[in-house]
């Protein structure tokens, strides 16, 4: 008896051509680069949104402890947050050098730092130099000090822009404003708007 042996038909692998290949990349090239700008832009509004979230916390945190513990809250420029012992600054209107929040027990308005460790609140370190908090007006507010009623001890009610590196970036279409009352209630209005003037 003849036997026959059965021979499977060789299917040829297949890889992707150069061409081919040529082509995606150029594809995802385009893809790429018209994304990026899109990117860019969600990068930058979230980060000054969580920015200005977490200055106006800090403000509001300040505030309830002072309410809560019926006694003063100083909370302040510190170009040394973050480091053994912080301290207020009194150069400069730019709040993105940091801030820090401290019991103030005498609700001395002289004070610029804690008189023991145990009364510092919170420390915010250096933010940077790309997202600025700016504080405005004839005289910027540097240090807020909270009464047990909850009342910073502001003359006149305190502005602070939330930006992108200068005021002229196109990219400050995503800023805002945030604005203090005398009760120590914050609220968010437009970049192009003033406080006093926004309703």
């Amino acid at each position: 008896m003849k036997k026959f042996a059965y021979h499977c038909p060789r299917v040829a692998q297949r890889g992707f051509t150069l061409i081919e290949l040529l082509v995606t990349l150029a594809l995802a090239a385009i893809l790429g680069s018209l994304a990026a700008p899109s990117v860019r832009d969600f990068i930058i509004r979230s980060k000054l949104t969580n920015l200005g979230n977490e200055f106006t916390g800090s403000v509001l945190k300040a505030r309830n402890e002072a309410v809560n513990r019926n006694t003063c809250v100083t909370m302040c420029m510190s170009s040394s947050a973050g480091n053994a012992s912080p301290a207020c600054t009194t150069t400069g209107d730019d709040w993105q050098v940091g801030w820090i929040a401290f019991l103030n027990p005498s609700c001395d308005s002289g004070a610029n730092s804690p008189t023991d460790s145990i009364n510092m609140l919170l420390a915010r370190p250096n933010v940077g130099s790309d997202y600025l908090i700016q504080a405005q007006g004839s005289s910027p507010t540097k240090k807020m000090t909270f009464s047990a009623r909850g009342s910073p001890s502001l003359g006149a009610a305190g502005q602070f822009n939330i930006v992108y590196q200068e005021v002229n970036n196109p990219l400050n279409k995503y800023a805002f404003n945030i604005c203090l009352d005398g009760l120590g209630r914050t609220r968010t209005i437009p970049g192009d708007k003033i406080c006093s003037a926004y309703k």
